[in-house]
């Protein structure tokens, strides 16, 4: 990971961060939203008529139909993920040509291993396509991340629910790594079409080879359909099955930090006379998701770089690559070990910050719905 794209990574965190401070209501990090607990009702119900009891029970058994909780409890991650994938787009631009095969020869006029320079890549993407370069595959990912983000938090949720009720209890190692991998299968295979063409057009095309540039979104997927089939749109998913460790490893640390974090805050409340919580801090949601993405990214990043190879128009009529394991092979000849890692600044400076975005909406989204009673 050279220094630009460290620079890259600090600030967005920077930025995300501050935007999520701004955003905040003031004073309302101080209060402390209770769930509808039965029985306090019961207790200010026999108290009635001397402190208005039956009132305050009203106020406090808030309700909301079952389906709109399901609904709003599905859309949470989805549109939050959205916000961060439009503020993330010009990273992910360039961190695709950084994966490509071609880029090398596309920037520098010779092929090298890691495939050049991100400031390198957005000086030839903003010479050749001006600032809306950054912002090719936007419009497929507004399609897709809702859906694709979730069925992802919906799939975690429903498998750890389920496993959590045979042999994997809720918050072991098993429950936590089953549950992600579940998520990002589901995820992946319903939306993966989708990524395919964003990805198509984000990579610069290699003229000498044959390759083309498609005028929009429409020329991408029927070229792609005319030339490949239906299969093309597959293209790349075996290593988006293999990305699903990602995924896993991601939700085990996720969940053993928070509950580290929680049990280190629920001492510490003990020790001053307070009752325990099952809630912690916004910004430790934030940095918790931070670190297992981070951490779950760099083990598993080679997957990226393969699946981005993969979903390369052909070069002269001809993929080079043919699966998973036959691209890691070819780019460990060819490259080294610098080629499987090509991008990987850039991708932890852009999906990093998008992930700890991602699970802080969805924890805060789950607090509040817990303050209701769902009703049929």
């Amino acid at each position: 990971m050279n220094m630009s794209s460290i620079k890259i990574f600090l600030a967005t965190i920077c930025i995300l961060v501050v935007s999520l401070d701004a955003t905040a209501v003031p004073g309302r990090a101080a209060v402390k939203v209770s769930a509808y607990d039965p029985r306090k009702q019961s207790r200010s119900l026999s108290r009635g008529g001397e402190r208005g009891g039956a009132s305050v029970a009203a106020a406090t058994a808030r309700t909301m139909p079952a389906n709109q909780i399901k609904i709003l409890n599905l859309l949470s991650g989805g549109v939050a993920g959205t916000i961060a994938a439009c503020i993330t787009n010009p990273l992910e631009v360039i961190k695709t040509q950084l994966q490509s095969s071609s880029v090398s020869q596309v920037v520098h006029g010779e092929l090298a291993a890691a495939g050049g320079q991100p400031m390198d890549i957005a000086r030839r993407i903003f010479a050749d396509n001006g600032f809306a370069g950054f912002f090719k595959g936007l419009k497929p990912t507004l399609v897709g991340i809702i859906p694709a983000r979730s069925l992802y938090f919906y799939s975690y949720e429903k498998s750890k629910k389920i496993l959590g009720q045979t042999i994997l209890p809720v918050g072991s190692v098993g429950n936590a790594i089953v549950s992600g991998f579940a998520a990002g299968f589901v995820s992946n295979t319903a939306t993966n079409p989708i990524w395919m063409v964003k990805t198509r057009m984000q990579l610069m095309a290699d003229h000498t080879a044959g390759q083309v540039v498609y005028n929009g979104y429409s020329e991408a997927v029927m070229s792609i359909f005319k030339e490949e089939g239906i299969s093309g749109f597959y293209r790349g998913l075996s290593a988006s099955y293999w990305g699903c460790t990602e995924g896993a490893v991601q939700f085990l640390l996720y969940e053993r930090v928070k509950g580290r974090l929680l049990d280190i805050q629920n001492t510490k409340r003990e020790l001053m006379g307070l009752p325990p919580s099952k809630e912690l801090p916004k910004m430790t949601y934030f940095f918790s998701a931070a670190f297992a993405k981070g951490i779950a990214s760099m083990l598993t990043y080679p997957h990226e770089v393969a699946r981005t190879r993969l979903r390369e128009q052909a070069r002269s009529g001809v993929f080079k690559y043919s699966g998973m394991w036959n691209t890691i092979g070819i780019i460990a000849k060819e490259e080294g070990r610098g080629g499987l890692y090509a991008g990987m600044g850039v991708h932890l400076a852009k999906v990093v910050p998008n992930s700890a975005i991602m699970f802080l909406a969805y924890e805060v989204v789950n607090t509040w719905l817990g303050t209701f009673t769902a009703v049929e």
